[in-house]
């Protein structure tokens, strides 16, 4: 048994705002603007960076309409299909159940743990899987065999953010930043991270994150 979308659902779209690195938000960007749709990003994980006085967001949450919708769904059919649709909602229903940062001061290290969970939100894998099925589906090789193409994309999503990470640990290294917990600056203003890392590497552009 594969998993397989069931045509014209689209309740994934509808389910919660869509979580989306930094380099996502303006790929969404440009195609809202020739698509002629409104999208509202948020900032979600943030890391304080004290050399710049700012806060770097690791990752963005693009909020739903007034129709509590995604603003790129077009009745059942997402207008993103065929030029770019964002990492979370090809590796759904298969998500991370728990993303926790974590900074190690002694090491300058980000670090992350991640912990993946196949969504019962999606009537097919209701349909499908057991309770026991899903449980067992944390287990990236179990769920794999249910869903090989979703699994696939979410461990690509992974390995981008580990990307993140490691680039800001070399930086805080080297000295070249010095990082905190967000929380206690709130008064930082807030710097994609994307625009933020090519500070210092120019030559990663987006074509080289996809």
């Amino acid at each position: 048994m594969t998993f397989r979308c069931e045509p014209g659902c689209a309740l994934c779209c509808r389910a919660s705002p869509v979580t989306v690195l930094p380099h996502e938000v303006y790929l969404l960007q440009k195609y809202a603007r020739d698509l002629g749709v409104e999208v509202v990003f948020t900032p979600a994980y943030k890391v304080a960076d004290l050399r710049a006085n700012l806060r770097v967001a690791l990752s963005y949450l693009m909020h739903l309409d007034e129709d509590g919708a995604c603003p790129f769904l077009d009745g059942t059919r997402c207008m993103l299909h065929d030029l770019y649709k964002p990492l979370t909602c090809r590796s759904f229903p298969y998500l991370p159940k728990v993303i926790r940062y974590e900074l190690d001061p002694a090491a300058r290290e980000v670090r992350m743990d991640v912990k993946f969970v196949m969504s019962t939100l999606c009537p097919v894998v209701r349909r499908d899987l057991t309770a026991a099925d899903v449980a067992h589906m944390a287990n990236v090789k179990v769920a794999v065999k249910y869903a090989p193409r979703e699994v696939g994309v979410a461990v690509k999503t992974l390995e981008k953010r580990y990307l993140y990470a490691k680039i800001l640990s070399e930086l805080w290294k080297r000295g070249e930043a010095e990082l905190d917990e967000e929380g206690k600056y709130p008064f930082f203003p807030i710097i994609n991270g994307f625009t933020y890392i090519r500070r210092f590497y120019p030559e990663l552009t987006i074509e080289k994150f996809l």
